[in-house]
């Protein structure tokens, strides 16, 4: 399988490290220039696992850095500097393997995906009571009890 997904998007001279060990490793990678700095691609099999890895050694990466671009790499800021979409936080799952979160884009997409279930619950539930003792109609009950059955179907 190809280099399809996103490791992140890195300063370029931590991108260049990254490159760097992923060659070494014989690791089938890819890698494209933003405006934002330089998006390294990876295998889907290899990304939580580098991910991972690259979340432990941030820091060491960092001061392995020669001390001028250090210090530029330091002054972009962040929880890893020159890491612009880290993730934030982790978890070890019950393998015992580290389980890194996503960053703060890819959180904001799954909590959009999350709300949509309950979102449709109580709309319809709204439509199914209004329907019924206010507007007296069925065609209401009905697109309210359709709400409510998509609702309790879409995947949280």
């Amino acid at each position: 399988m190809g280099p399809t997904a996103p490791l992140g998007t890195f300063h370029a001279a931590m991108a260049a490290k990254i490159e760097a060990m992923l060659t070494q490793r014989r690791i089938a990678f890819e890698t494209r220039t933003e405006p934002g700095g330089v998006r390294v691609l990876v295998a889907p099999d290899w990304r939580d696992e580098l991910r991972a890895e690259l979340t432990l050694a941030w820091g060491d990466l960092v001061r392995g850095l020669p001390e001028d671009v250090m210090l530029e790499v330091l002054a972009s800021g962040g929880t890893a500097p020159g890491w612009y979409d880290a993730p934030r936080g982790g978890h070890v799952d019950r393998a015992g393997r580290l389980v890194v979160g996503g960053s703060e884009d890819e959180e904001a997409a799954a909590d959009a995906a999350r709300i949509a279930g309950p979102a449709l619950l109580t709309a319809g539930a709204i439509l199914v009571v209004s329907g019924w003792y206010v507007f007296d109609t069925s065609a209401v009950v009905l697109v309210g009890l359709a709400l409510v059955v998509l609702g309790l179907f879409s995947p949280r």
